[in-house]
């Protein structure tokens, strides 16, 4: 397992903390994925499921920030690395050291954005 959701990550924004979780599992998919050795149809869905996860999520905010920027980049090379065939696109490593990074992500509070600061 990559990572595990712990309440302490909760950016106290529903939608955020869900897509923060989504992150997570999605990366744990993967490594399950690595370590089965499961179809590379399977593995290569999981990740197209991460970059657009990470995507959307970072999408929400007012205006891309360059680690947000980053991890999209990162996700991406990790997919492309996939079809392209390339030998250790899949290490535990390269998993561990973007959970890392979308964990720091998790640890800055999300932007408030106006329509939830009208909502609450």
């Amino acid at each position: 397992m990559i990572a595990i959701w712990d309440a302490r990550f909760s950016v106290g924004n529903a939608q955020a903390d869900a897509e923060h979780r989504q992150v997570i599992c999605i990366l744990n998919e993967i490594d399950v994925a690595r370590s089965v050795g499961a179809p590379p149809e399977v593995v290569e869905k999981a990740l197209e499921t991460l970059v657009r996860t990470i995507v959307i999520h970072f999408a929400h905010d007012d205006a891309p920030r360059s680690d947000h920027m980053a991890i999209i980049a990162s996700a991406r090379r990790l997919l492309d690395s996939w079809r392209d065939g390339s030998p250790g696109t899949l290490e535990r490593r390269v998993l561990v050291n973007l959970a890392r990074r979308w964990i720091n992500h998790m640890g800055r509070r999300e932007c408030v954005t106006a329509s939830q600061r009208l909502a609450g």
